[in-house]
């Protein structure tokens, strides 16, 4: 695991803190996971983009009732197994969907865990993205320098700063306004017109 200065906080998110910053880091994200399912010729992008869209109602529009079993089986269905395919794209698309699993538990278990996951997660993708194109391991002093992980640090402590305010449903919007605003992934894909 990183050590960053960030984690205590991400431990110490209230339940509905943790939803929505694992939300955040999916939104910004689910690009890979459409864009791999594209690839295999699959419709499963959709889905994601559904269950996704669901999650923010549940947070944003009163009344609003998912059935949260259900959706995790649609999810589960869908998740790839990384050892199926031969390309890259499979492993940001798996870190996805281990993004959104940690949606899933904020909701049902309420552990106090899981936007640090997400967090974590988020950052691995950027290394195994780094490592792919120097085609060596990278350690942690060395990703801490690079500009995607600094980028990508500073989107997390500004999501942080976001939910430092009362819980409101504009609130959890303008959350979601500003990851669609930055327009492209963790590892700098753009998520415009995908």
């Amino acid at each position: 695991m990183l050590s960053l200065p960030i984690n205590d906080q991400l431990s110490n998110l209230q339940a509905w803190q943790q939803n929505v910053f694992c939300m955040a880091l999916a939104e910004q994200n689910i690009t890979h996971f459409k864009m791999f399912s594209q690839a295999i010729g699959s419709e499963h992008g959709e889905t994601a983009e559904n269950i996704l869209q669901l999650f923010w109602e549940k947070l944003t529009v009163k009344g609003a009732k998912i059935n949260f079993t259900i959706q995790e089986e649609n999810f589960d269905a869908i998740i790839p197994e990384s050892n199926d395919y031969d390309f890259y794209g499979v492993y940001p698309a798996v870190d996805f969907c281990v993004i959104t699993n940690c949606i899933f538990n904020s909701f049902s278990t309420k552990s106090k865990e899981e936007a640090l996951n997400a967090s974590q997660t988020s950052f691995a993708t950027i290394a195994s993205f780094i490592e792919l194109q120097t085609d060596q391991e990278i350690d942690e002093a060395t990703l801490l320098l690079e500009p995607l992980f600094i980028e990508h640090l500073a989107v997390q402590e500004t999501l942080l700063k976001m939910l430092n305010n009362e819980r409101s449903p504009e609130l959890i919007k303008s959350i979601r306004t500003y990851i669609k605003s930055l327009e492209s992934t963790n590892i700098g894909i753009s998520t415009v017109d995908i």
